[in-house]
């Protein structure tokens, strides 16, 4: 051991380029592999994890991805599903929570008394829910979840028994739930079903239609998630035909089971995946970088080794110091690797929160210790028999000559290192590339919205106003926020601008029959003051803007955006004609049925983000809204609008000091959350292209500049017989180059496979996109070139009678 490091220390530049490579290579695996343990290998905290499903219904023909259960359908599946050992219900709305000190929006989740048990998941303080809490004789009870203890309560075991209100209701709260994801929706606080009126009604219980509740399932004992899955899509299938009027054929309605682990990580997934093949690229390309630059030491340590061979050691002994040194070098470069995964776990954390709950899963720990130290130890061994020993007779040559010789197997593994070192990188660029692109094209999406000058904010009022109570609050506030300096425009609307309103109803064009092949036209409901357009930028593309006689007296209006419009009235004039809404969900809800008439056309808004179609969308004016309630979404334009958050909090806390204001924000804030996926994307990838490129970079020069040194006798014959220092240089460059031209060559060719596997991930951009592939080509080779250029320049400059005379 001392030996070794005596060694070692001797040779800084070699020791120093190992560990940092390994470091570099091991860090970034051993971050990436906390996140793939995370997200995709840990087991569940719940209780039977493996035993849970996630039940989910869908009308792809609608382009609803999950419309969720009617409580009907839901009492169908807990009664007849006999692969099911219990079914739990799960609904997520928004309320306020007020007695917490500043009033605040807490995500809720609504469940029936047997989801914890379902869920297999128990109290850290307090209780559960359970049958005690079903019902509509049960007290209004809640309880946090663990996260919202935590940072909202200190984690403080006396919140168990406080009460707060919530939806205009007091609940106790009984508990505190486990640790676990949280899904499908983030959620702060659980309560049960008495806590909201709305799931005990009547319409609720027995409407088929009213969509509007998730289901969680366990498995029964003996049952498999394959008879489960085939269970109930027979059974839902014979719900559609016998009550054929809840369903419209065009829809296309279907139910989908699933694990709940993988229905925790199926936008996850793909991600994680290319991020694990990413890193174990950049892994190849830092192993074949130090495998290169142990060869090269092997070599000059030729002579060492023979003086050790002619005093009496043995093959083993050689190898072992030879182990011994590597072992160190592996030991230095994943401490190092260890702690700069360390510091960049929460970059990635903050990554995979975009795509999955299990985010808060992720960390080091003993697995990801052992991965590191399986890594290191395989890399040490690999190391350590790279260079070949050679025997006595060998070695009695070496000592007779003034110096080494590369042999040409050595060359070989060498210059193939080199190639697997390019075409990796390039791999790895190529996606990074692709990934860039498609940011480049989601920012150049049209977002619908004038981004600049505008500040957003959500006010959700509850109490007991009347409309006409919640109108006159709402026109104080406009003139209120009106009056602050530089502001030119304030509206209020139902949803905020590039956020969905998460309300989406059918309806019907007036004249116009529906087609029973098709699925019947669904759209968002939105409220809008007059002002509203005029302060988000939204264009009007024909007819008018709400006005002020649009009165709750005066007839029914409404402006559709430019794709509801196209959908309804393909080639014709929208203006004038009329809409109204319809459902069966009418009967649940205070939306009336009334023909509106349409007398504005928008521009559409990506609410959905930019790389999904614009959602169809109808506006009522804000005086004509049937719901009777005041939803708060603020719009501000104004001069400085970044810094007028504060200001505009403090006049809305005046008027409503028992109302939260939150999500306060600029539009082009809220673009940049929807594109943030595919920033970190793109970033992560590039990371590691950056990373692999430079370790290949330095690969190169040093194979080249090694060669070129065991090749000076050689070039000072050849620039004695007249070769000039351009032409050695030309030679030296040019062995370069094929090493460049066969890496690129595979590199390219991985990379035609590779785009195919993450084409999912791709807006905008083919896989094969030649601008992409062309760009990463020519950086590479200029790269490589460069590395290339310091060894040929070295080369040029060599003095024949200097380099004769040396050898």
């Amino acid at each position: 051991m001392r030996h070794a490091l005596r060694s070692l220390i001797h040779s800084p530049g070699f020791s120093l380029a190992v560990i940092l490579t390994l470091a570099l290579g091991i860090g970034a695996n051993t971050a990436v592999f906390s996140v793939l343990r995370g997200v995709l290998l840990r087991p569940l905290p719940h209780e039977g994890g493996d035993r849970l499903l996630y039940l989910k219904q869908s009308a792809t023909g609608t382009g609803q991805q999950n419309t969720a259960f009617s409580v009907p359908e839901i009492v169908d599946i807990r009664s007849q599903a006999r692969s099911l050992a219990a079914v739990a219900e799960f609904s997520s709305l928004t309320f306020n929570l007020i007695g917490a000190g500043e009033p605040v929006q807490v995500q809720a989740g609504i469940v029936t008394g047997n989801f914890f048990e379902v869920m297999g998941l128990g109290a850290v303080v307090g209780r559960t829910f359970d049958q005690r809490d079903d019902g509509p004789g049960a007290a209004p009870a809640m309880m946090l979840t663990h996260a919202y203890w935590q940072h909202s309560f200190g984690g403080d075991p006396s919140a168990v028994g406080k009460v707060f209100r919530i939806n205009g209701r007091s609940a106790t709260v009984i508990g505190v739930a486990e640790p676990a994801p949280s899904f499908p929706t983030e959620n702060d606080v659980f309560v049960n079903m008495v806590t909201s009126p709305h799931h005990l009604d009547a319409t609720m219980v027995t409407g088929r239609t009213h969509r509007m509740t998730e289901v969680f399932a366990r498995l029964a004992p003996g049952a498999t998630v394959e008879q489960a899955r085939a269970e109930i899509t027979a059974l839902t299938a014979r719900l559609r035909r016998e009550h054929p009027d809840a369903y419209d054929p065009g829809a296309g309605f279907q139910v989908t089971v699933a694990q709940l682990r993988d229905a925790l990580t199926e936008k996850a997934r793909r991600t994680v995946l290319l991020l694990t093949a990413t890193a174990a690229l950049v892994l190849l390309t830092a192993c074949a970088n130090v495998a290169n630059l142990v060869l090269t030491r092997g070599v000059r340590r030729e002579r060492e080794l023979a003086i050790r061979w002619a005093l009496g050691a043995d093959r083993a002994r050689l190898r072992r110091l030879l182990l011994t040194e590597t072992a160190i070098l592996a030991a230095l470069g994943t401490g190092l690797g260890l702690g700069l995964a360390y510091l960049g776990l929460d970059l990635l954390v903050g990554f995979a929160e975009r795509f999955t709950p299990r985010a808060s899963e992720i960390r080091m720990d003993g697995g990801v210790l052992v991965f590191a130290v399986v890594a290191a130890t395989t890399s040490a061994l690999l190391f350590a028999f790279v260079p070949s020993l050679r025997g006595p007779e060998e070695s009695g040559a070496v000592l007779t000559r003034a110096g080494s010789r590369v042999t040409g197997a050595s060359q070989r593994i060498q210059r193939g290192l080199i190639v697997a070192q390019v075409a990796a990188t390039v791999a790895v660029l190529t996606a990074a590339g692709l990934l860039t692109r498609t940011l480049l094209r989601l920012y150049a999406v049209d977002p619908g919205v004038r981004l600049e000058n505008t500040l957003t904010m959500e006010v959700p009022l509850e109490g007991d106003r009347t409309p006409a109570q919640g109108l006159a609050l709402q026109e104080e506030i406009q003139r209120r926020l009106a009056a602050l300096p530089g502001v030119t425009e304030v509206g209020v609307g139902w949803n905020v601008p590039l956020r969905a309103s998460g309300v989406q109803l059918e309806l019907k064009a007036e004249a116009q029959a529906q087609d029973p092949g098709k699925p019947k036209p669904v759209a968002e409901f939105r409220t809008a003051t007059p002002e509203y357009f005029r302060a988000a930028g939204i264009a009007l593309l024909q007819g008018r803007e709400f006005a002020a006689t649009d009165g709750p007296e005066a007839g029914k209006v409404v402006i559709l955006n430019r794709t509801l419009a196209k959908r309804l009235f393909p080639g014709e004039d929208p203006i004038g004609r009329r809409v109204a809404w319809t459902g069966d969900v009418l009967r649940f809800i205070p939306l009336s049925p009334d023909w509106r008439t349409i007398v504005g056309v928008v521009g559409d808004t990506r609410d959905a983000g930019p790389d999904a179609p614009p959602l169809p969308a109808v506006y009522q004016p804000m005086t004509q809204n049937d719901f009777g309630m005041f939803p708060g979404a603020i719009v501000i334009r104004a001069r400085g609008a970044e810094g007028l958050g504060p200001q505009a909090a403090r006049i809305i806390r005046e008027l409503v000091p028992d109302q939260p204001v939150e999500r306060v924000a600029t539009l082009g804030q809220i673009r940049e959350e929807t594109v943030a996926p595919q920033r970190l994307n793109a970033i992560l990838v590039g990371a590691f292209g950056a990373v692999a490129l430079a370790i290949a970079a330095v690969g190169i020069g040093g194979v080249l500049a090694f060669f070129i040194a065991r090749r000076t006798a050689e070039i000072g014959i050849r620039m004695s017989l007249g070769a000039d220092p351009m032409r050695v240089m030309g030679m030296v460059l040019g062995d370069g180059a094929r090493l460049l031209a066969l890496g690129l060559g595979l590199g390219l060719l991985g990379s035609a496979l590779a785009a195919r596997l993450i084409q999912g991930m791709l807006f905008g951009v083919p896989p094969q996109d030649p601008v992409t592939f062309l760009s990463v080509a020519a950086l590479v080779s200029l790269v490589g070139l460069g590395a290339c250029a310091l060894p040929a320049l070295r080369a040029a400059r060599v003095d024949p009678l200097v380099a004769i005379r040396a050898e």
